[in-house]
């Protein structure tokens, strides 16, 4: 049983937020409107219940500048993140969901966590991901930008899918400091707001360092060091020439030290930077300011100059060619690419 103590500490976490609630539409429409509200609350998703002819669901968003927190509860449902989905997003988040009642289920990359009252698990919007919910569910979800996270915990990717539990004392600990954060941020100032999402994240990470693989978390000089890198690729990302020679000059180090310091996060500097021209042009590619241009000529906006390569790696990495990506209606299904009329 939840202590109504704790129900009532979270309605004034969340009294300043949004509220999304079935009960506000006509029985016929509640899940349709579902189906739409967690959509807008988090990311693109699809929901499946055995439960629609009397669903019922609840979402208490509040949204902070960089990252946001919800308190969700509701009938039976299979909230599934798809590929398609993952194909027409242009953000990446983790997410963190603390089970506050019932027993949740979190799967991702083969990986299961099973959530009692107290636990919680990461997952990740880039990588499908299922997760099983009963009746009476109630989650505290914190949605957390990929990069925050990443810099923090660098191998935050392969701890998805996996339970921390609240028992433990690191477990309970963070969860119960996660809300104390959240509700101290609604009568907080601008700054002070900005210092709480820095120590929510930091507790976030801190958590998952207590699983297995959890622990290679970086020192403030590599921290420093990818910023500093980030900045440099988001600067000139659009420049075909940016290589991590150029990176590694600027920041007065060498390359195989610059290397070492992204491949502890799981990635490398060559990654990074085609990571973010793909995400650049996808988001082109949907954007009708760009519906003149021609695919090869968005490719090379953003420094993709070789047209081959760019074609194998953009299916590569969203499944399906830049020419049907474009022609992809609103609802994610692939029109036929000559319906564009455009030449790659």
């Amino acid at each position: 049983m939840v202590n109504p103590q704790d129900k009532t500490k979270e309605a004034v976490l969340i009294e300043t937020g949004i509220h999304l609630s079935t009960s506000s539409v006509h029985q016929r429409d509640r899940f349709a409107f579902w189906r739409e509200a967690v959509c807008d609350a988090y990311v693109q998703l699809e929901c499946i219940s055995e439960s629609r002819s009397d669903f019922t669901g609840e979402i208490r968003l509040n949204r902070m500048p960089r990252i946001s927190t919800s308190i969700v509860s509701g009938s039976q449902q299979l909230v599934r993140r798809r590929r398609h989905d993952i194909a027409k997003a242009t953000d990446e988040w983790f997410l963190l969901s603390i089970q506050l009642e019932r027993i949740g289920l979190i799967q991702q990359c083969g990986r299961m966590a099973e959530l009692g009252q107290g636990d919680f698990a990461l997952y990740s919007s880039i990588d499908p991901y299922d997760l099983s919910l009963p009746d009476g569910f109630r989650q505290l979800v914190v949605q957390i930008p990929r990069l925050e996270l990443l810099q923090r915990l660098p191998n935050a990717d392969l701890l998805t899918g996996l339970t921390v539990s609240g028992a433990s004392e690191i477990g309970g600990l963070v969860r119960d400091s996660v809300l104390r954060l959240i509700r101290a941020q609604v009568t907080a100032n601008p700054a002070t707001r900005h210092c709480l999402e820095d120590s929510i994240i930091d507790l976030c990470a801190t958590g998952l360092t207590t699983l297995r693989g959890g622990e290679a978390v970086r020192t403030a000089t590599e921290n420093r060091l990818i910023h500093q890198a980030d900045t440099i690729i988001a600067q000139r990302i659009r420049d075909p020439d940016l290589d991590r020679a150029e990176i590694a000059a600027a920041l007065s180090v060498s390359v195989r030290r610059l290397s070492e310091v992204f491949q502890a996060e799981g990635t490398s500097v060559a990654s990074k930077i085609r990571q973010l021209r793909l995400a650049g042009v996808a988001s082109d590619l949907r954007n009708p300011q760009f519906a003149g241009w021609t695919v090869s000529a968005i490719a090379m906006r953003w420094g993709l100059n070789n047209m081959q390569h760019f074609s194998r790696i953009f299916r590569e990495h969203y499944g399906i060619s830049p020419r049907e990506y474009r022609a992809a209606g609103p609802d994610g299904s692939v029109q036929s690419a000559r319906l564009a009329g455009k030449p790659e």
